[in-house]
């Protein structure tokens, strides 16, 4: 009875949690990860067993470290100088208390980008560069996260299946 309740609940939280990718803060894997070895320890690893969490887990670490590895298959900050990426992370964090919902991270990235490189270079072309490439590398992330989440579902929902 308990685990009929328990189950939709967490799905329910899972795919809430998806929504969050629009806050590239928030590392939607480790969001998912947290939820499903929440349930795993309330039903005792029964129905997520050991393998099925080691198996999220090494999918949540994948997923919440996107930003390290995505630059050895050519995804990086060409367009950016160090203090571009710098002034990036910078207007990120300012841009989140930008009353815009959910848009103030990205326009404050992209604007510290652009005022950094504009500063720096005096060109016009290389801030419009440094901020498009900032954009891209955002959603890069973002796709990468929302994948890996869904994965943690799936692994999570297959375990659910495989030991009713």
């Amino acid at each position: 009875m308990f685990d009929t309740l328990l189950i939709p609940l967490a799905l329910l939280a899972m795919i809430a949690g998806l929504i969050l990718i629009i806050m590239p803060v928030i590392p939607v894997p480790a969001v998912e990860w947290a939820i499903a070895l929440i349930f795993a320890a309330f039903t005792g690893f029964e129905r997520v067993t050991p393998a099925a969490a080691v198996l999220i887990t090494v999918l949540m670490l994948i997923g919440s470290t996107s930003g390290l590895w995505m630059p050895i298959f050519g995804l990086r900050g060409r367009e950016m100088s160090c203090l571009g990426l710098i002034a990036f992370f910078v207007g990120f964090a300012l841009g989140t208390f930008i009353p815009i919902p959910l848009c103030g991270s990205f326009i404050g990235g992209i604007l510290g980008v652009f005022i950094v490189q504009l500063a720096q270079d005096r060109s016009l072309k290389t801030a419009v560069a440094g901020s498009s490439r900032a954009l891209q590398l955002t959603l890069y992330g973002m796709i990468a996260e929302f994948i890996f989440g869904i994965a943690i579902i799936g692994a999570f929902c297959i375990s659910l299946l495989t030991t009713q």
